[in-house]
């Protein structure tokens, strides 16, 4: 009996164990076959003739992909400080390597190197997965959309031309915003980055979309959840094989923003239906003058509308779709409000940390306004705030790297070494930014150091000014070609702060600027820090 009784509880068993066995084997042998998909195609991807922050065993080169997904900054600057007069690479999830140019003569190189050899578009194609976050936007197979070869060229010939036809709307956009804060008891604590957040997007519409969806709150509600919603998703989907994103991709950039607000698919939907709207006001006026006719730029006294200019030019041109004109618009948001408003918060945060500046930028301010009100005159006599905002973006940059580029074709440069056809290539800004060979006292805020240096005779001091030890634009042809309204708009929200309020900052010395984790080379602000604003 008692040998029965052993049988059969061994034979209840079994299921038992093998049911344990399967739960662990099964997550076990998925693990191993990633981490040795992620090996194999490090070593496929990797220039042999480029060296790694480590060494390129099995689970270092395991370990340096996982530190650069949650602390890219941190390896770039250990890599930097191995390399710092050649270059280094750092392995990455499924895809080549990021080759990092520490050399100012290689930095140099880059920048002169044509667009033919190593070209930004790849890489912002995949930056932003394009074909897996927006499908059906582009001409899928035909390399970089033509829409976004032309649209920098049309910035610099609105934008920073007829930057003055842009100001006064601006300027009350950015007032508009400022009146929706709640005051109790002539205080306000407010999100920092939410409220850079809001007062960039509000004003930054503007010039996209036009004054009235830039009051429009439904519709500035969602190009932020957008915008956020976009960022999260495609830092997701970046560590998915190509491979699987057609199968699981869809899936991916759903579970990416659950249960947040910041719901890509929702919200791009609201925007569509104010785009679709303000397009149908386009055609009206289009075909309700004399003959079908777009807007002159150079004629029109009013500024003029990217949008309009891009939807005029499919409609009366034929240069690419409505579906291109709406991908674009997706694009240039991302681009142009996401990093501004990066800037202004830094800006904010080193306001309050730094009072003794308060009354010197106040006392400039004011001086200037007073003669010249909310004009590009004003902005540009402003050397102090943009010393002062220059200053917050060198120590506080959206991104440890810049200037990023990929090889078309094998590149061979001129310290012998070969890159291969694919290779990601950039330049790591952030730590160039805080090197000693640049600056004096790096990592002290000195927030008038560039008017110090403009005063001993120094060139490219001022914020949209491009040198190759300050790179928060980029360089070369390829830098960015918002600068000259991102710089306008952040000073003129900084004035209008600085005389409306005074800024407190609880614990400031002991909240970070950015979050615990970084993503890759991007660093992410923290959500949870608070100013105080109170009425003057």
């Amino acid at each position: 009996m008692a040998f029965l009784y052993i049988l059969n509880w061994t034979e209840e068993v079994k299921p038992r164990i093998s049911a344990i066995v399967l739960c662990l084997l099964v997550p076990t042998t998925f693990c191993s076959v990633i981490a040795a998909a992620l090996m194999y195609t490090s070593y496929l991807m990797a220039n042999n003739e480029v060296p790694f922050p480590a060494c390129k065993g099995y689970f270092s080169v395991l370990h340096q992909q996982y530190k650069f997904v949650v602390d890219g900054p941190g390896i770039i600057k250990k890599g930097y400080e191995q390399f710092k007069n050649g270059l280094f690479e750092i392995p990455r999830t499924f895809r080549f390597g990021q080759v990092i140019l520490c050399q100012p003569e290689l930095i140099e190189e880059l920048r002169n190197t044509q667009s033919t050899l190593v070209s930004p578009e790849p890489w912002i194609d995949q930056l932003l997965q394009i074909s897996h976050v927006m499908p059906g936007y582009f001409p899928a197979g035909m390399g970089w959309p033509k829409i976004a070869k032309t649209t920098p060229g049309l910035i610099r010939a609105t934008v920073y031309k007829h930057l003055h036809r842009y100001m006064p709307s601006i300027n009350q956009a950015i007032i508009s915003q400022l009146q929706t804060l709640e005051f109790k008891d002539g205080e306000c604590n407010v999100g920092c980055f939410d409220l850079a957040y809001s007062i960039v997007a509000r004003s930054g519409s503007f010039a996209l979309v036009g004054s009235r969806l830039s009051r429009n709150e439904e519709y500035l509600k969602a190009v932020k959840d957008h915008i956020l919603g976009m960022i999260v998703t495609t830092r997701v989907q970046f560590l998915v094989p190509d491979c699987l994103k057609p199968y699981i991709g869809g899936l991916i950039s759903r579970l990416a923003t659950f249960r947040t607000s910041w719901d890509m698919h929702a919200s791009r939907k609201i925007m569509l239906k104010h785009f679709d709207a303000r397009a149908a006001e386009y055609h009206a006026e289009i075909f309700s003058r004399t003959g079908p006719s777009e807007t002159n730029l150079d004629d029109s006294d009013s500024p003029v509308e990217i949008f309009q200019w891009l939807y005029e030019s499919s409609v009366l041109r034929d240069r690419w779709t409505y579906s291109e004109v709406i991908g674009e618009m997706l694009l240039l948001q991302f681009a142009f409000i996401y990093t501004t408003s990066y800037g202004l918060y830094g800006a904010l945060v080193e306001l309050a940390r730094q009072p003794e500046y308060i009354a010197p930028l106040r006392e400039e301010i004011d001086l200037i306004f007073s003669k010249m009100g909310p004009t590009v005159p004003a902005c540009d006599g402003m050397v102090l705030t943009d010393s002062f905002l220059k200053e917050c973006q060198r120590l506080h940059p959206p991104s440890a790297l810049s200037a990023h580029r990929v090889c078309v074709n094998d590149l061979k440069l001129s310290n012998g070494t070969t890159l291969k056809q694919g290779s990601h290539v950039a330049v790591p800004s952030g730590i160039i930014q805080r090197s000693s060979e640049h600056y004096a006292n790096p990592d002290a805020f000195d927030g008038f150091r560039f008017v110090k240096r403009a005063a001993a005779g120094a060139k490219d001091t001022r914020l949209v000014d491009l040198s190759p030890n300050y790179l928060v634009f980029g360089m070369g042809a390829h830098a960015c070609p918002g600068r000259w309204m991102a710089s306008a708009l952040m000073k003129l929200a900084f004035a209008h702060v600085l005389n409306r309020y005074d800024i407190v900052l609880p614990n400031s010395a002991l909240i970070p600027l950015t979050g615990s984790l970084s993503f890759e080379e991007f660093y992410v602000p923290n959500f949870g820090l608070k100013i105080a604003l109170r009425q003057r």
